[in-house]
């Protein structure tokens, strides 16, 4: 039996505030060879999940807030929003399923933001995502105005 502390979960809150890339995970399957891929991934607000699709057959995607507040965005084949969900442990969704081939992208709406993401592996980094080319990568200058015109475009439900 695997036990999931809150100290763990504060623990990942605190290393995401720390890094460069304002996210962090915290794998609860043991190797990247797992068929099931579970894990725990904090975010603050101004990382950056360039937008992506798994186009692997059947390749979903959750994430359960369980801390914090989110958003989950799909778009369409030119990069604009076609949907967008709130998430957050006490709102209306507490959680999102992405079906396989869908344009995405996952977003913090608050500091110490925490999802429980769950998908089919096993984990390979060179097919795992398919990147939009429409949308900057985080390397680019622009990926931070990018991020604020997306989460404006989200409305004023979001609490933005």
């Amino acid at each position: 039996m695997i036990s999931i502390k809150r100290e763990a979960i504060n623990n990942l809150v605190q290393a995401a505030r720390s890094s460069p890339r304002k996210r962090m995970n915290l794998n609860i399957h043991q190797s990247l060879d797992a068929r099931v891929q579970r894990f725990f991934n904090a975010m603050e607000p101004d990382t950056y999940v360039r937008p992506h699709r798994h186009v692997q057959e059947g390749r979903f995607e959750m994430f359960l807030c369980i801390k914090g507040k989110g958003a989950a965005l799909t778009f369409d084949d030119a990069g604009k929003v076609i949907d967008s969900v709130i998430i957050s442990p006490d709102g209306d969704s507490i959680g999102i399923e992405i079906p396989p081939h869908a344009w995405h992208t996952i977003l913090s709406l608050s500091t110490g933001t925490v999802f429980f993401e769950l998908k089919e592996g096993p984990y390979a980094a060179i097919d795992d995502k398919d990147f939009a080319l429409w949308a900057p990568d985080p390397s680019d200058t622009g990926c931070g105005d990018y991020l604020r015109r997306i989460k404006e475009g989200i409305g004023a439900d979001a609490g933005l």
